[in-house]
């Protein structure tokens, strides 16, 4: 049993690490978006084991000039007479012009696995607090379906006609060429104190085009309605989850 979210953002940046003057975006939501915003929207207290698969287009790239406010460490040559000083915190706030890239018109089909009962309970917070958003704060999402689908298997040919991340493996046995992503999916806190994490990362591959032939196949999860490969990328939880 899946859930299928299906979706639409008019702006979306899901910003890649360590980009800072010039924001880089990841063409989709990446599984450590999608895990963050179902644990939040379940009021997840500890980590529920997941998987998601990830599938969608966008329009265009649309690129913005912003001001970044970072609040930075205070170093030994920092002049605190000049620079913007938090007295009590120890921090000093710097401002730069950041160029941001974002995605226009983002279409998404989002597959997660999980327990049932957390799957249900996303199902009916997902409006309860307010407007749900995916990647930053202000990438408001609309929801078009939440439904709980049972997939099929793939038993013919495939055309893939829309974005997806692959799990490297899969991308490699069905040789599709893609880019190459090594994506964080889940953290686990190493310095509570000074907030260090030490993340979970996937190798995934993002396919844009792309054919499946029939003989190729490798038992690929489907779904029939929305003509979509699902591949899983996250814990392995068994069929039976």
């Amino acid at each position: 049993m899946l859930l299928r979210v299906k979706g639409y953002q008019e702006f979306a940046c899901y910003r890649k690490p360590l980009t800072y003057n010039f924001w880089e975006s990841y063409p989709l939501p990446t599984p450590s978006n999608v895990r963050g915003w179902f644990h939040k929207v379940v009021d997840a207290t500890d980590y529920i084991p997941m998987a998601v698969g990830i599938t969608g287009n966008f329009q265009t790239v649309v690129y913005d000039l912003q001001t970044l406010i970072k609040f930075d460490r205070v170093r030994e040559s920092t002049d605190k007479e000049k620079a913007s000083y938090l007295e009590g915190f120890n921090k000093i706030m710097n401002k730069s012009p950041t160029y941001v890239a974002n995605l226009y018109g983002v279409e998404l089909v989002i597959y997660i696995k999980s327990d049932i009962s957390h799957l249900k309970k996303f199902m009916e917070n997902v409006f309860k607090y307010e407007y749900p958003s995916l990647g930053r704060r202000e990438d408001l999402i609309r929801i078009d379906d939440l439904t709980l689908i049972e997939p099929t298997k793939l038993e013919s040919h495939h055309n893939i006609d829309y974005g997806i991340y692959f799990n490297k493996k899969t991308a490699e046995n069905l040789s599709l060429k893609g880019i190459n992503y090594k994506i964080n999916f889940k953290y686990n806190p190493i310095d509570k104190k000074n907030g260090i994490r030490y993340f979970e990362k996937k190798d995934v591959v993002y396919i844009d085009r792309g054919f499946i032939r029939e003989d190729d196949n490798l038992n690929l999860l489907y779904d029939e309605e929305e003509n979509r490969i699902i591949d899983l990328i996250g814990d392995n939880l068994g069929s039976d989850s």
